[in-house]
């Protein structure tokens, strides 16, 4: 497998570059209008609207959600009942609706846990909103676009480039470790996926607009604590990815090692040059029909016996 996808399309960079309103329906078991119990967390009820996961700008489509709820009205567990047919939309609805909390239920003045279903619909941009986002994405790549200009880099006849083009821009300053404490933020807002193309264990975290990927080399491996970062660039004739190492290890030997095998990375096949003006209306991925997912029991709530659950089902997300 490649090390990363080289597919450098200038629509994926600009999507993520800014978000957009979302509209949210709710179901609330206690109406929002009882008071929290006594014994509970500060606060009254908190629902914000997820982020519009703005790398499918446009896409439209309902998540129906399923929240298990404490007696404090905080979510317990998450299932997703029938997604939207965009993972994208549906991770923003999971990510945000795990910080939600509900007015609980109330049975005889007492606030006990319950189950409730909850559509979050996103809803599409109107033409206004569509004009303001393309007027934004242009003024934000003006700033963008010549910072990821680079001189030439020779390609080969079948138009591939080296796999580790090294990138002139430094790197944040700090140590390694340093660095990697900044990355629990993006961990904890579920913005990690497994690396491993390396040969070990890693990370990789994409910043929010989608120009940088870090690779994080962490935990028992020798050249730990270890980053690589891998940058969107281009050098007017086609678009591709430059690398910077910072190795935090104890050995010289093991941060050697570690910057021969990133240089012997597959070569990578380039996309088209960065433009420079950017007025073209985002394409959308193919959308799946979307489909139901069964349920599984509350760890908080009796189970139902004319509503019987999967025992195998596993929610999304799961409080501890």
């Amino acid at each position: 497998m490649a090390v990363f996808e080289f597919a450098c399309r200038s629509a994926v960079l600009l999507a993520a570059l800014f978000a957009a309103p979302v509209s949210a329906q709710s179901i609330l078991p206690g109406g929002g209008v009882a008071p929290m119990p006594s014994g509970c967390p500060s606060g009254g009820q908190s629902m914000p609207p997820p982020k519009y996961p703005t790398e499918i700008y446009g896409a439209t489509g309902t998540v129906t959600l399923v929240l298990d709820l404490d007696r404090c009205g905080q979510v317990d567990q998450l299932w997703v009942e029938t997604d939207s047919g965009y993972q994208a939309l549906d991770r923003a609805a999971i990510e945000t609706a795990v910080k939600w909390r509900l007015t609980p239920e109330f049975r005889d003045g007492v606030a006990v846990p319950s189950r409730v279903r909850i559509p979050v619909e996103f809803a599409p941009p109107s033409p206004q909103q569509m004009a303001d986002y393309l007027a934004r994405a242009q003024a934000k790549w003006d700033l963008v676009w010549p910072l990821a200009q680079v001189p030439e880099v020779a390609a080969a006849r079948d138009g591939s480039v080296d796999g580790f083009v090294p990138d002139a821009s430094p790197m944040d300053e700090g140590s390694a470790t340093e660095l990697l404490s900044l990355m629990d933020g993006a961990r904890r807002e579920g913005r990690e996926v497994p690396g491993g193309e390396l040969g070990w264990p890693a990370v990789r975290v994409s910043n929010d607009r989608g120009a940088f990927q870090w690779l994080l080399i962490e935990d028992s491996h020798p050249a730990a604590p270890s980053l690589i970062r891998q940058r969107l660039v281009s050098d007017g004739k086609k678009s591709f990815y430059a690398s910077r190492i910072l190795c935090g290890a104890a050995k010289p030997s093991a941060c050697a090692k570690l910057e021969r095998m990133v240089r012997n990375w597959p070569r990578q096949q380039p996309g088209d040059p960065l433009p420079q003006t950017w007025s073209a209306p985002l394409s959308l991925p193919p959308r799946r029909t979307p489909s139901q997912h069964p349920l599984g029991r509350s760890r908080l709530v009796p189970e139902d016996p004319k509503h019987p659950t999967d025992p195998a089902a596993r929610p999304v997300w799961q409080r501890g």
